[in-house]
Parts: C-alpha cells; sequence; structure tokens
C-alpha cells in the first residue's frame, strides 16, 4: 500500500504530550486505523510513525537511530513498547491499573461509573489482550465495583456482553430508585399525620406541670 493512500483517510497525528490519556488515545486510534485500511504488518512503523509531528517526531528520529544501528527491521510491538516508555511510563500505568481495580461506583452515578471504569480499562494490560481473555474479568469487575443494593440485582447474572450488562444495569437502578421513591411517598403521609397529633400536645405542657 502506498502510503499517499493511507493518508487520504487522515489519520491521527500525535505531538507529544505529558498526558498518558492522549499518548494512550494516539496509539489504539492509529492502530485502528492501520487495520482499517489492511495495511500490511510490516509497514506499521513506517505509517504509523509518519503521523508523529512536532517533539514527538524529533523523539523518534533520535531513537529510530538507536534501535535500528544497522538497517534492523523494527516490529510494531518494538516501537510500541517504546513509545510507551516516552509517553506513558510503567509507574503511570500502574498506577492508572491500581485505580481500576480499587474502583467503586460509591456515590457516582451509573454513567460516571461506566465512564470511569472504561476510560480506565484502556490502561489495564488485562484488557488490552484479545477480547475473548478479557470479557469475561471485565464484567465480573465492573458487577464487583458497584453500590450493594443495585449490585444484589445484577450480580446473579451469568453476562458476559458488556453492553448487556451496562444496560441491565442501568435497569436496576431505575429500578431501585423507583422502589425507594415508592417508600418515602409511603412514608410522607404518615409522618405528616404523627406532627399534627403532636401540635397540640404540646400547647398542653407549661413549665411546672399541665395547664389546668
Amino acid at each position: 500500500m502506498m502510503l499517499s493512500t493511507f493518508l487520504k483517510v487522515h489519520p491521527p497525528t500525535f505531538r507529544g504530550t505529558s498526558n498518558p490519556t492522549d499518548a494512550n488515545n494516539w496509539i489504539q486510534a492509529i492502530e485502528r486505523a492501520l487495520q482499517a485500511q489492511q495495511v500490511p504488518d510490516e509497514q506499521w512503523v513506517e505509517f504509523g510513525t509518519y503521523q508523529l509531528h512536532g517533539e514527538a517526531q524529533h523523539w523518534w528520529q533520535g531513537m529510530r537511530r538507536i534501535m535500528q544501528p544497522d538497517g534492523i527491521v523494527i516490529s510494531w510491538e518494538l516501537f510500541r513498547d517504546e513509545f510507551y516508555k516516552k509517553y506513558f511510563s510503567t509507574s503511570v500505568r500502574n498506577a492508572k491499573e491500581l485505580e481500576l481495580l480499587q474502583l467503586k461506583q460509591s456515590q457516582m452515578t451509573i454513567t460516571e461509573y461506566t465512564s470511569k471504569f472504561e476510560e480506565l480499562c484502556r490502561f489495564s494490560r488485562i484488557c488490552q489482550r484479545a477480547p475473548e481473555d478479557f470479557v469475561e474479568w471485565k464484567c465480573i469487575k465492573y458487577k464487583g465495583g458497584l453500590r450493594s443494593d443495585i449490585q444484589s440485582f445484577v450480580a446473579p447474572m451469568q453476562i458476559r456482553v458488556f453492553s448487556e450488562l451496562v444496560n441491565r444495569t442501568r435497569m436496576a437502578n431505575d429500578y431501585v430508585r423507583r422502589v425507594t421513591a415508592e417508600k418515602w411517598n409511603l412514608r410522607m403521609p404518615f409522618q405528616r399525620t404523627t406532627g399534627r397529633d403532636f401540635a397540640p400536645r404540646d400547647r398542653q405542657f407549661k413549665r411546672g406541670g399541665f395547664i389546668p
């Protein structure tokens, strides 16, 4: 494939950043573009690194001279490893992975929790393997972080498709909210009645005893 043909689809560029999320997003986006255009494996490094601009381009030019002293072919896996060392260090990656393992819904909405969960999954080495290797783990971890009232509904479900699990979780959340609201509405008339009963009694008391 010609490089000019690949560039017609406007693959993403990367100029270098201190934000590991931006670096990881670029790697995933450029890999999707290379796969979608069916670029041969041996051309991935050539086509992918052409989209490095600015500081990132200067970094790669220097790194390539170090990695390729005798004209050795650099694989995409080797490039990606060096790219992550530069823009997504192991310490940062480990911190993100630990954050995923400890993630709990707590006071977050289902939308907020799901968004945070999927963001952290992008940094997980488990989730970056072949889908069949992590699909069950992903569903189990997601259910484990839900609030107990919602988890009690979805935990028994043997769901192995993440999108379906999220949909069922939303349904469970709506049900829990509806039941809670109904209980509150049933309690309110009793509280108002009780309040009226006590009001006159208060006027029957005075310091020192009853009002005759």
